[in-house]
């Protein structure tokens, strides 16, 4: 079984409220390594380009995991993105940063195709374009993608700030997916017609989609989807947990909740694994704290 994990990794500078700043692995990062920790018989295939000068961070840490097939990452001129995130406390964030690199091509993919599982998440809004999107869906009908708009809704300004915006094209970029992940924020500005959680379910599902995620931060997650006809809203409560970096919380959440339906679970299993899994990584510091953690528990 495969999983392709599709998205722009960066290196995330994080200012945190009590003023300290340090680096980690950004981005997609998040998403390769919380797939490929449960070793259990599922590659992980991240398609992602990375500057010859930058891959060394990214690839030393990834090579650490078993299920990480590093084939699929292919050479790029302009350097890593940094991304600044301002934290103002545990979870309220706003961010600013440097350009990010060109969408990945159609022809990155495809020899990766089909696969059991696609990941796909939006980490700076341009990864791909839709038309890529519309291609990996003609050419794999049957691969489950689950697509994370993410930062979709993000604008770049003058001042490289990153301000949420609507997205008039979004039900076109979920018509492509088997399921659909936003948090709060975007949910509430991607669409201009409303900001009722229903009724935007109800939009992407009659889409085509079958299931919606909205995370809720330290509220917990609400799980949409339809059933005979209805739709059927399920929340799930936070896990207690001590937050020390909630920076890609969202991004492990999806991975694990992918992870389990190509495993063969059901949706409601597939959101409480991926609560789980973003509740360990808030309380751990980066990608590396989450590897960290695997190897304390293992050896518990």
């Amino acid at each position: 079984m495969r999983i392709l994990v599709i998205g722009e990794p960066c290196i995330d500078v994080i200012h945190k409220a009590d003023g300290k700043v340090y680096n980690e692995h950004g981005g997609i990062t998040y998403s390769v390594v919380a797939g490929a920790m449960f070793d259990d018989g599922v590659e992980v295939v991240p398609i992602i380009g990375l500057n010859a000068d930058d891959a060394p961070y990214f690839t030393e840490l990834l090579a650490q995991l078993k299920p990480a097939n590093l084939s699929g990452i292919y050479n790029v001129d302009p350097p890593t993105r940094r991304v600044n995130l301002f934290y103002e406390d545990e979870n309220k964030r706003w961010e600013c940063s440097t350009q990010p690199i060109q969408p990945t091509p159609f022809e990155k993919i495809s020899p990766f195709l089909p696969s059991e599982g696609i990941h796909l998440n939006l980490i700076s809004g341009s990864d791909i374009e839709l038309r890529t999107l519309q291609k990996i869906r003609a050419t794999a009908p049957d691969s489950h993608i689950h697509l994370d708009l993410h930062n979709i809704v993000m604008q770049r300004q003058p001042d490289s700030k990153r301000i949420r915006a609507p997205r008039g094209d979004y039900l076109e970029w979920c018509s492509c997916a088997d399921t659909v992940q936003l948090n709060e924020d975007e949910a509430n500005i991607i669409d201009t017609s409303t900001n009722v959680r229903s009724i935007l379910a109800a939009k992407v599902l009659d889409a085509g989609p079958e299931a919606l995620i909205i995370t809720l931060a330290e509220k917990g997650l609400v799980l949409f989807e339809k059933s005979k006809g209805n739709l059927r809203e399920h929340f799930f409560p936070p896990s207690k947990t001590i937050v020390v970096d909630p920076t890609g919380s969202g991004d492990v959440l999806g991975a694990a909740f992918l992870h389990a339906i190509t495993k063969g679970r059901d949706y409601l299993e597939a959101a409480q694994l991926g609560a789980d899994m973003a509740a360990k990584k808030v309380a751990a510091a980066g990608p590396g704290g989450l590897l960290k953690w695997r190897a304390a528990d293992s050896h518990a």
